[in-house]
């Protein structure tokens, strides 16, 4: 059987086409992306028409696709539509106009799907961390021990959501950085800093952490960008803070939907860093598409968190 999961970001509206796991590791075999800012279509608490226009003209345009490749279509939606007033009228208009049911998903159901992305596609799990997964509105956070979940919390902020907070442009000032930093402390859960030893080590998952992993092997010169220590990424958010414009224009061209985010996201992923005090940071190529598919396929509980 042949899976296409789209996912509605806050940032980013995408999808992975998967071959049924069959008890293997899920690969996507098909991918697209494009950076509508939903989120930036939100106005009193309900999405605008024009909002709607492009969401509906993407999920249509993504349903040819899978009609194409012979795939189940299963749309979901995080944060995005989360932020909404209510989402039912909105969900309603897309069944109507594009035939799609797109299940919506709560900040632990979120929380979940990303761990369990998590466990599907890191081939060398450490015994214990914790998970950030940040998308363009939310951020979900999961530690562990030995693939247990422990502990979730979907935090109320993004890097799209950070960057608009704090009114930054395409490259984040070191002002900028500052309120970043105090608007996030103010988000985070109590309990992040008691996460004793699952805190020194953060597996990183969703779009914002694919795009760091560019940036280490770009500026760090870092051979595959999977493994950071706390001192490397500190370098790499130092570089792309107040950039050049040689530095800016790079980041353009290897992350053209997220370069513009990155100074946020990186401040928000660092102030997580020090508040769990992390040391060792590794990026996972999977997250929540995976889990979503995993759950679907193994007729898993959205909200459960464990395997």
């Amino acid at each position: 059987m042949r899976y296409l999961i789209i996912d509605i970001g806050s940032n980013t509206v995408k999808y992975d086409v998967f071959d049924s796991c069959g008890g293997k590791k899920p690969v996507s075999i098909s991918h697209r992306s494009r950076a509508l800012g939903i989120i930036n279509y939100i106005e009193k608490g309900a999405l605008t028409p024009e909002g709607m226009e492009v969401l509906c003209s993407t999920l249509e345009d993504y349903k040819r696709d899978g009609e194409q490749a012979g795939a189940a279509i299963l749309p979901f939606a995080t944060a995005s539509l989360r932020r909404l007033d209510d989402p039912l009228p909105v969900l309603t208009a897309i069944k109507e106009r594009t035939g799609l049911s797109v299940r919506l998903l709560s900040g632990s159901e979120e929380a979940s799907c990303s761990f369990f992305g998590m466990l599907s596609t890191m081939n060398h799990l450490p015994a214990g961390g914790f998970m950030a997964d940040m998308g363009g509105g939310s951020t979900e956070l999961n530690r562990f021990e030995k693939g247990r979940s422990l502990y979730l919390h979907s935090c109320p902020f993004g890097a799209l959501s950070v960057k608009n907070a704090v009114g930054a442009g395409d490259a984040i000032t070191a002002r900028e950085a500052a309120l970043a930093r105090e608007h996030v402390l103010s988000l985070l859960p109590r309990e992040l800093s008691s996460f004793g030893r699952c805190g020194k080590r953060a597996v990183l998952v969703g779009g914002t952490a694919k795009a760091c992993r560019s940036l280490a092997r770009e500026f760090l010169k870092k051979k595959g960008g999977n493994r950071l220590s706390r001192d490397d990424f500190s370098a790499l958010l130092s570089r792309i803070t107040d950039p050049d414009e040689q530095t800016l224009e790079r980041m353009k061209e290897l992350i053209p939907q997220r370069y513009h985010l990155m100074g946020a996201g990186m401040t928000a992923f660092d102030t997580i860093f020090e508040v769990a005090g992390t040391k060792e940071i590794l990026i996972c190529r999977g997250g929540i598409r995976e889990g979503f598919l995993e759950k679907t396929v193994k007729g898993l509980p959205f909200d459960a968190i464990m395997p």
